[in-house]
């Protein structure tokens, strides 16, 4: 009797120990995995931190007011505040057209006139902007940062394909609901129709948002998809 129960016993013994077996490496395996993802999102946090803290505008203060900020900024630009947009076009067609123009007749000088400077940013655009608070909230050194830098980039890629050619403006269209922000209204999404050398016409986004302030009209930057 006692040698038959330990015969029917030991088959449940050992699947018992197989299941505690089974159950101790899975649960090692989530405590491996809890580990690795631990140290995953440890890594990833380090390495966006440090790409954050390589930006011009990166702030280590970050208690430091929005007025402190700017004023900071305001003293690393220089010159002159910013009353208005200065060298703007009364609308935004107009804007566009002279900018093809500008484009076409390969007029860089032009061409800086019509985006938005540091001061006007300072000045008129970021006080009013989301940047000023959550949960958008960014120093204007960086915001300024993260506008320039592809806007730079864009007027490049722009003056170095498109500048000289013949390029006539055939119309534009931006997204039908601008985005107001104080004084200031934004077009976005804009995308402009030429007839290129061999008469073949294409529509492509050649700026990021125009900018409209008091009634003058400016690129906020050439950020563009070509």
């Amino acid at each position: 009797m006692v040698r038959r129960f330990l015969l029917l016993a030991l088959p449940a013994f050992v699947a018992a120990g197989a299941c505690r077996e089974r159950g101790a490496s899975i649960a090692s395996a989530a405590s491996r995995a809890a580990v690795d993802s631990a140290r995953a999102d440890s890594v990833a946090r380090v390495r966006q931190d440090s790409i954050n803290r390589a930006q011009p505008g990166y702030v280590i203060d970050s208690i430091l007011p929005v007025e402190e900020e700017l004023r900071r900024f305001r003293k690393s630009l220089g010159g002159s505040p910013a009353t208005h947009l200065a060298g703007g076009s009364p609308s935004a067609d107009a804007l566009v057209e002279r900018f093809i123009h500008a484009l076409a007749a390969n007029d860089t000088a032009d061409l800086v006139k019509m985006v938005v400077t540091g001061r006007e940013f300072a000045d008129l655009y970021y006080p009013e902007s989301p940047y000023t608070r959550p949960p958008y909230r960014q120093s204007p050194a960086l915001a300024w940062t993260l506008i320039q830098n592809p806007s730079t980039t864009g007027l490049t890629r722009l003056i170095r394909r498109y500048g000289g050619k013949h390029l006539a403006y055939v119309r534009y269209a931006c997204d039908p609901a601008p985005v107001h922000e104080g004084r200031n209204t934004r077009y976005t999404t804009c995308a402009v129709t030429v007839q290129e050398p061999g008469g073949h016409l294409v529509t492509k986004r050649y700026f990021g948002s125009i900018l409209e302030r008091d009634g003058v009209f400016k690129f906020l930057s050439y950020t563009n998809v070509l």
